[in-house]
């Protein structure tokens, strides 16, 4: 291997690099668009989707940092490349350090390409909602592994749940019912929720949400299941206080 083709090498594996990312940005531009415009067509599926979107962006932290840092040591040796004959290579005792680093370099690069080629087929992947769901059902029942209260019924106590949040006089203005985590954030800002009981409720959602889009959860935790019985009396409470202050 010779000069000429350390700077070929070199100074193409940046600009394919580069040319990836920036279709994989634009690709993944496209999806966030798509996955906001289901949030507002569906919004039982707003946990699931936003959870596909956390794992897109940590993917594409790791694409954007190993491109970032393979482009620059690609112009590094670029620029810095001592070699102007051939590489010495032998294991008589002659050894360039050069060839080590652009070894390594390469490798960084190969990386970065089949990483990113990896991350491109797991979004593309037609069953990538139906694989979040799944992922995000398991960590829940190995949580819940000695869950006793049948999902259906806990089905059944948030829909009792979500009519008395809707029933809230809120004055929330709105031509369609608002989705439960907004009413659940708007009773937040008016301090008519505590912390705790406002992370209960979205939990009480994000569960309700798994279960409605997957046959993968079929038990709650009996405490679960009690919390959310008496979060029901709380906003029925609730909604007799406003409706007095009236």
């Amino acid at each position: 291997m010779d000069r000429n083709a350390l700077d070929w090498l070199f100074s193409t594996a940046p600009q394919a690099l580069a040319a990836l990312v920036g279709l994989i940005f634009t690709g993944v531009t496209f999806i966030n668009g798509t996955i906001e415009k289901e949030i507002d067509r569906d919004n039982t599926s707003e946990d699931i989707y936003n959870d596909m979107k956390r794992d897109i962006h940590f993917y594409m932290k790791i694409i954007f940092w190993c491109a970032g840092i393979s482009i620059c040591f690609d112009l590094f040796l670029l620029i810095l490349n001592p070699i102007e004959n051939d590489i010495i290579f032998s294991f008589k005792g002659k050894f360039d350090p050069h060839l080590l680093i652009s070894g390594i370099v390469l490798l960084l690069n190969l990386f970065t390409l089949f990483f990113s080629l990896w991350f491109i087929i797991r979004v593309a992947n037609p069953q990538y909602f139906d694989n979040t769901v799944k992922r995000l059902s398991k960590l829940i029942n190995d949580r819940n592994r000695d869950g006793n209260v049948e999902a259906k019924d806990f089905l059944m106590e948030f829909i009792i749940l979500e009519k008395a949040l809707r029933e809230l006089p809120l004055n929330l203005n709105s031509e369609r019912g608002l989705p439960i985590s907004l009413i659940i954030r708007e009773l937040r800002i008016r301090e008519l929720l505590n912390t705790d009981e406002t992370k209960k409720k979205y939990e009480f959602n994000k569960l309700r949400n798994l279960i409605a889009h997957g046959e993968y959860i079929e038990n709650v935790d009996k405490k679960t299941y009690n919390d959310l019985k008496e979060s029901i009396k709380k906003i029925k409470d609730l909604n007799t206080k406003l409706t007095n202050e009236q």
